[in-house]
């Protein structure tokens, strides 16, 4: 199998964004962090093994999700 090209790197995050409406919560009401998260993800697949692609973007997911809960607990230590 080929590793993705970007074209379908960004086809397949729009995808598993589609099939996935719970995940990445937190960044979805935010156009520029969501277009971040996506950007990434797709440079992910394209480094990637494309076996991988569901587990990288299930990885992926899980980050974001706990870095931003960490920014906003860490801003409310101050």
């Amino acid at each position: 199998m080929e590793p993705y090209t970007e074209r379908e790197a960004q086809a397949l995050v729009e995808q598993w964004l589609a099939n996935h409406p719970d995940r990445v919560q937190n960044r979805r009401y935010q156009p520029e962090s969501l277009a971040n998260w996506k950007q990434a993800a797709v440079h992910y697949l394209v480094q990637g093994n494309p076996y991988d692609a569901e587990d990288i973007l299930r990885w992926f997911a899980t980050q974001a999700e706990g870095s931003s809960m960490e920014e906003s607990e860490a801003a409310h230590h101050h």
